[in-house]
């Protein structure tokens, strides 16, 4: 069961991962315009998308959590030490399970309170985040058992 959660997450973060590069690259995927696309995937005050070295590093940080998904259940070798691979792990669940509730407290909302963004915020992102954190929760305990 843990290969398939870790391979769920892999496959799901590369895929955001791969979508950042592209928007990098000036891609405006899944709009037509810039502007549709900046009120779509970020939901502020803002007329473009960050330049594409922010969009790089988002998209390396992005797959590489999805490489220590892969890493917490032993389908990964690493030179790194044993321990340090849950304790990563462990970190970036907490950013994913933050990043999740944020998208239903009042402040957040009222950070970003751009449409369509904030309702795919509320239906999809929020939820998404949510699910790759327990998924996170579920290899951790996974391997603790072991």
């Amino acid at each position: 069961m843990s290969a398939i959660i870790a391979w769920s997450i892999f496959t799901g973060l590369t895929a955001i991962a791969a979508v950042h590069v592209a928007w990098g690259f000036g891609v405006r995927w899944p709009r037509k315009t810039e502007a549709e696309l900046v009120t779509t995937v970020i939901g502020h005050e803002r007329d473009t998308m960050p330049p594409p070295l922010p969009c790089y590093l988002a998209a390396c940080a992005i797959f590489t959590l999805g490489g220590i998904a892969l890493m917490l259940a032993g389908l990964l070798q690493t030179p790194w030490p044993r321990w340090l691979i849950p304790f990563a792990a462990a970190r970036r669940s907490r950013v994913l399970a933050g990043r999740g509730v944020a998208g239903y407290v009042p402040a957040w909302r009222a950070r970003h309170p751009r449409e369509p963004f904030a309702s795919l915020d509320r239906h999809y992102y929020s939820p998404l985040c949510l699910m790759l954190a327990a998924g996170f929760v579920v290899l951790l305990a996974s391997g603790m058992r072991d």
